[in-house]
């Protein structure tokens, strides 16, 4: 069996017990022989098993027995819920298999284009687990020349379908932690300079109070309140803008968000695009910022 297809069947029985858990493996096989992958044909007994195996090597995922009722359930089901690289891998396989079981409709089915980066991806992420420097070439769009950089790979993110790598400089007091797409970035190569992280370190942490992949540490975080109007209200409900977000106060058309959060580029960027759908209502320090690029937007207009 092509290796492609087995993690597709992995990941399919891993969402079946994770959505419909606990469950019998009859009402497992109920729902996977209407499976193009099943070819009509039940799964066994000793197959189950061999899959539920391979999970725990794959995803680190528990899948435990009810003696008393036959019916099987993930065990460690926290680990799917977190912003964690298992709840990443299963969602895009998931949907891996959701398109693959649906490849007669593959024209009506559009996708965005996502540089993968895999070379790259899988160099930085060895130089993390060997905790040895990378040095490489970095063209910044305002550059016209690529200059040659040397960083300590802490952690990689993906945001607005960008990989970056997030370089750790304790001695640089502005920026200790810097961003490199990985699309600006050529010739990389893992030096044999070592580095060690601090005991405590945790990446999410150094996130926690950002939005997006700037942390400006000469920002503090600080309490925001935004005013969101009509539709945006309901959108910002259903996706919230970051895990402090909480709602204030609602009225008729409007809902009152707050936020504990740094006023970073990427933060601020992400209000302006909502337009007049939202107004900022404290720190007026932020308030008077998103004016003033508003104002600077509407003149661009004024001049044609």
């Amino acid at each position: 069996m092509k290796i492609h297809n087995l993690i597709r069947q992995h990941v399919w029985l891993l969402d079946t017990i994770f959505e419909k858990g606990p469950i019998s493996l009859e009402d497992i096989n109920k729902r996977w022989v209407k499976t193009e992958m099943s070819g009509g044909v039940e799964m066994s007994r000793h197959t189950f098993i061999r899959y539920k195996t391979a999970l725990v090597d794959t995803f680190g995922i528990d899948i435990e027995c009810d003696r008393r009722t036959n019916q099987y359930y993930i065990n460690n089901p926290k680990i799917l819920r977190d912003n964690s690289i298992q709840r990443w891998m299963l969602s895009a396989l998931t949907v891996s298999n959701i398109v693959g079981e649906s490849i007669s409709l593959q024209d009506r089915i559009l996708l965005e284009n996502i540089p993968t980066e895999e070379k790259t991806l899988s160099l930085f992420i060895d130089a993390m687990k060997q905790q040895h420097q990378v040095s490489f070439l970095y063209k910044k769009h305002k550059d016209t020349e690529p200059k040659e950089r040397f960083i300590t790979p802490c952690c990689i993110k993906l945001f607005r379908q960008r990989w970056y790598v997030i370089d750790y400089n304790p001695q640089d007091t502005e920026i200790t932690f810097k961003p490199f797409a990985f699309d600006r970035i050529s010739n990389p190569r893992i030096t044999d300079k070592s580095f060690a992280l601090p005991a405590d370190f945790s990446a999410d942490d150094i996130f926690m109070d950002s939005y997006g992949i700037f942390i400006d540490e000469k920002e503090k975080p600080q309490r925001i309140v935004i005013r969101a109007f009509g539709d945006m209200r309901k959108y910002i409900r259903d996706l919230p803008l970051h895990h402090s977000q909480e709602i204030k106060n609602e009225g008729d058309d409007y809902t009152d968000y707050t936020y504990y959060i740094r006023p970073s580029v990427d933060f601020i960027a992400e209000l302006l695009s909502m337009g007049d759908k939202i107004e900022v209502l404290s720190p007026d320090s932020l308030r008077e910022r998103i004016r003033a690029e508003h104002l600077k937007a509407a003149r661009r207009y004024q001049k044609m």
